[in-house]
């Protein structure tokens, strides 16, 4: 029923719209097709999120901070590292949608890790968490593969005049779901004992990304345009001469870089809660709800501002919520206790918003400065070179056992203001869209 809902709204607004400009072939269908792919996904890693729940499910198995901050090391650079490669491979490919496919089968690992915690392999947690980490690491190198694709393809079935809406609408939609699925996680961790409670919330997860799964595969992946052409002379040289010609590129990455440190304290952030200031667990469910109703208000928002006002201003919103989270958990522990505690949900509608306005911002902001046939290029090496972030989970965990939270959250802050400083120098894309390297 969804697509069919979806399609009566894409309807309206082709029917209203003043844009002149000739959609894609099959837009309709593929942006349904988008839309149900986006809020599955992101409906699944409601049930088991990077930043609440596995970080949670890992403080269960052990003590240690830097192995918890394994939890999103791992993941980014099983999901980043290989991208150069994979652009590589498919960037010459008229047609990108095999491989996307071919990505999709990783999936199956959160039904591995699902089925390890209802055999109660949780008993030896050096075993579950050696699964654990496999499987998450599986799961984002399968899952990158496919994201190179993913993004080309989209660009090419979506254009930038309704890119913004797509994405709004997705995340309105799996952030109105994600409220119940929320309350579900806070009473399952709750009221279920463990391991049953975080198997159940992996089987859940593993079940929502069965229909974007099928969405994917229904994608009709419009035609390379003609004047798409594959790279001449050897890969090396195009990397090169992107990095070297293109500024933008450059200012765009290292904005990205900074923003990105946010990673030093967000994996500990739930640690925090419980440990430090004494919170209950099923302030858990709390966390998950406060990110997705930020997701409700903030995603139609960012949507209708990156489509009336480019993308670059985004990713300026995107820097100035990144230091909210870390500056709030700071002052919340210099506190102890009072209202700062009891309104420390506030760290994670922070999260919330840096989370929905990533892809609005930053990505759709990389897929426009892109020239025409090298979109996967641009975002192979981009994502490739943002793989320095995967260690920074860990570090924040070294950082942490070696200093103090008010050291942790004051580093992480720094950082974070010289990225959002930085935002504030990207141009519009139209301005900044360089010439393909020749």
């Amino acid at each position: 029923m969804l697509p069919l809902t979806v399609s009566h709204f894409v309807v309206h607004w082709d029917t209203v719209s003043t844009d002149t400009h000739i959609l894609p072939p099959h837009f309709r269908w593929n942006f349904a097709a988008f839309l149900t792919d986006y809020v599955c996904f992101s409906v699944a890693f409601t049930f088991v999120s990077f930043s609440t729940v596995m970080p949670a499910l890992v403080g269960q198995l052990t003590s240690s901070a830097p192995v918890i901050g394994l939890v999103g090391a791992i993941f980014n650079g099983g999901w980043l590292l290989p991208q150069l490669a994979v652009a590589q491979l498919v960037n010459d490919k008229p047609y990108k949608k095999p491989y996307m496919l071919i990505g999709l089968t990783g999936r199956v690992t959160l039904w591995a890790i699902a089925l390890g915690l209802w055999a109660g392999l949780a008993r030896r947690p050096t075993a579950m968490l050696t699964l654990f980490f496999v499987c998450i690491g599986l799961f984002a190198v399968t899952d990158g593969l496919a994201s190179v694709a993913w993004f080309d393809i989209l660009a090419r079935a979506i254009p930038l005049r309704r890119r913004g809406r797509l994405v709004g609408m997705s995340q309105f939609i799996s952030g109105l779901i994600g409220i119940g699925v929320g309350a579900l996680v806070g009473l399952t961790l709750e009221q279920r004992p463990f391991p049953d409670n975080y198997a159940l919330l992996f089987t859940l997860a593993g079940l929502t990304l069965v229909p974007s799964v099928i969405a994917l595969a229904l994608i009709k992946e419009p035609p390379p345009q003609q004047n798409d052409s594959p790279t001449t002379g050897s890969s090396r040289d195009w990397w090169l001469k992107i990095l070297t010609n293109d500024s933008t590129f450059r200012r765009l990455i290292l904005c990205r870089i900074l923003v990105g440190m946010l990673g030093l304290a967000s994996s500990f952030y739930v640690v925090h809660a419980a440990n430090a200031l004494h919170l209950p667990s099923s302030i858990i469910g709390g966390f998950v709800v406060a990110q997705t109703t930020t997701g409700i208000i903030a995603s139609p928002v960012l949507g209708w501002i990156s489509e009336r006002w480019g993308p670059h201003h985004v990713a300026r919103l995107t820097g100035a919520a990144s230091l909210i989270g870390p500056l709030f958990a700071l002052l919340a522990h210099l506190a102890g206790d009072g209202w700062l505690v009891r309104a420390y949900p506030i760290v994670y509608v922070a999260l919330g918003f840096v989370n929905n306005a990533v892809m609005p911002g930053f990505m759709n902001y990389m897929l426009e400065i892109a020239p025409e046939g090298m979109c996967p290029a641009y975002i192979g090496l981009g994502n490739t070179i943002l793989g320095v972030l995967t260690l920074v989970p860990m570090v924040g965990g070294w950082l942490l056992e070696a200093t103090s939270y008010t050291t942790l959250f004051g580093v992480t802050s720094a950082f974070v203001l010289i990225g959002f400083l930085l935002s504030l120098s990207l141009k519009r894309p139209q301005q900044a869209l360089p010439q393909a390297p020749s």
